[in-house]
C-alpha cells in the first residue's frame, strides 16, 4: 500500500550560503536541508521547529513559505509519495551541531548556493533547488 509523507524543511541563510545536512536513510547517504516529516496531528510550523532543533541544535522562526512540491516524487527507499514544503527560517537561539545529531544526521555544513551538491540530492530537493535562487531573490 502506498502512502504519502509530508516533509517540511527550513532554509537557513548565511549570506550566499545555506545550511545543509548530510544524512542517511537506511544505508543510503544523501544531502538535503534540515527538516523532516510532519507527524499526524502536528501543525507544519511546529514540525519545522521540532525537526530543525532535532537535527541542528538551533531554534528557528519560520519566516515565509518558499516552495511546495509540484511534481510526484515516489520514494526509491519506501512505498511512499513525498510531498515537500520549504520555508525560509531565521535563527533564534541554540548552538549549531556541525557534527550531526548522533542519529540520522551525519553532519551539517554551509554551502554556497552556486555550489550545491546536486548529485547527492533526491529528486524532490532537485526540483526545489532549481528554483531556489529566484525564490530567494
Amino acid at each position: 500500500m502506498r502512502r504519502f509523507s509530508c516533509r517540511i524543511y527550513g532554509i537557513l541563510r548565511n549570506g550566499d550560503r545555506v545550511l545543509l545536512t548530510r544524512s542517511r536513510f537506511g544505508a543510503k547517504p544523501f544531502i538535503n536541508f534540515p527538516g523532516g516529516g510532519v507527524e499526524i496531528e502536528e501543525a507544519p510550523g511546529d514540525a519545522l521547529r521540532r525537526e530543525f532543533a532535532e537535527e541542528t541544535g538551533l531554534v528557528v522562526k519560520p519566516v515565509r513559505t518558499l516552495y511546495a512540491s509540484q511534481e510526484a516524487h515516489l520514494s526509491t527507499q519506501a512505498p511512499i509519495q513525498i510531498v515537500s514544503v520549504y520555508w525560509l527560517v531565521e535563527r533564534v537561539s541554540g548552538e549549531l551541531r556541525l557534527a550531526g545529531n548522533g542519529d540520522d544526521v551525519l553532519e551539517l555544513f554551509w554551502c554556497d548556493l552556486a555550489d550545491l551538491p546536486l548529485a547527492e540530492m533526491f529528486p524532490a530537493e532537485l526540483e526545489f533547488v532549481a528554483r531556489l535562487p529566484a525564490l530567494l531573490g
